[in-house]
């Protein structure tokens, strides 16, 4: 297949992410680029096998595989003597892709492998469609779709999923879960070894390795995350709600609630609370427009 297209930019070149070409080519041919390419892009293989060059070193691209560069950075690449290589691509550019990328580890060249690539391939067509649509928004469409296209790129390289990482992931979930229905109570990391019969250590380097956070980090976001659904769903003290989601201590619950959210639970609760009186008189106002014109 040999499919690609370049976006015709307008309005969209003023977005911190946007799309400059997504495609299909086969046979990949011979690249070599000494001053590296305009734009940042993203090449991997739908079939066959290739070879990138870069700072010297050779790197094998087959099925499941592909590589990152950054815009401007030297690079060769190409199929094997008397092999194939199909490839699908994107570049793209945008007045913050250098800070996005960068916090999402894709500062500097990079090449990653997956034995799932499902649901990059499925943005990368969405991506392939949404380019060749006429729909006058479609570049801003596409700029959506490029930031999933790149988070899902950066999930794959903060814990591929090779076989091995499958089963890593299958042990996190379980601990997770453990989380998720027992946050309310006191957990401590010895009793959480227990539960999910894995070591301390094991379980604090799977959480580095995946979800780049210790496990009671994590804790401690579900914790904080309950507690901001109770401020606004009830009308629970504040020392309840601390108690309710696993804080006995009610002065140590609010500092990690302000530390994490800038603020206390009370001003968050009546920061909230103006919001939404703002927001249903607003709606209110709306209907009764609604229905003066309909009558």
């Amino acid at each position: 297949m040999q499919e690609f297209y370049f976006a015709l930019l307008g309005d969209e070149v003023k977005l911190p992410l946007y799309i400059t070409g997504v495609g299909a080519t086969d046979p990949e041919r011979r690249c070599s680029r000494p001053t590296g390419h305009v734009y940042n892009h993203v090449i991997y293989t739908a079939r066959g096998e290739g070879v990138l060059t870069i700072d010297g070193v050779k790197h094998k691209i087959p099925k499941g595989s592909g590589f990152f560069i950054p815009a401007y950075y030297p690079h060769d690449y190409g199929c094997q003597d008397g092999g194939s290589w199909e490839t699908h691509w994107i570049t793209f550019s945008g007045s913050c892709s250098e800070l996005i990328l960068k916090s999402l580890g894709l500062d500097r060249p990079l090449v990653f492998k997956s034995c799932d690539m499902m649901n990059l391939e499925k943005l990368w067509e969405r991506m392939l469609k949404t380019i060749h649509s006429p729909n006058i928004n479609s570049g801003y469409s596409n700029s959506s779709n490029l930031y999933s296209f790149l988070v899902e790129l950066n999930r794959l390289i903060s814990c591929p999923a090779s076989p091995r990482e499958n089963h890593r992931m299958e042990q996190l979930k379980v601990i997770i879960d453990y989380f998720d229905k027992n946050y309310s109570q006191d957990i401590s990391l010895n009793d959480l070894s227990r539960i999910v019969n894995l070591s301390p250590q094991y379980i604090c380097r799977i959480f580095r390795e995946c979800m780049n956070m210790r496990p009671f980090e994590h804790l401690t976001k579900k914790r904080l995350y309950e507690a901001k659904n109770l401020l606004l769903d009830t009308s629970l003290s504040i020392s309840d709600i601390s108690k309710a989601v696993g804080y006995n201590d009610c002065s140590y619950f609010c500092s990690v609630f302000k530390r994490q959210e800038n603020v206390s639970p009370a001003e968050y609760r009546l920061l909230y609370a103006e919001r939404q009186l703002i927001r249903e008189e607003r709606e209110a106002a709306k209907k009764s427009q609604e229905d003066k014109g309909d009558s």
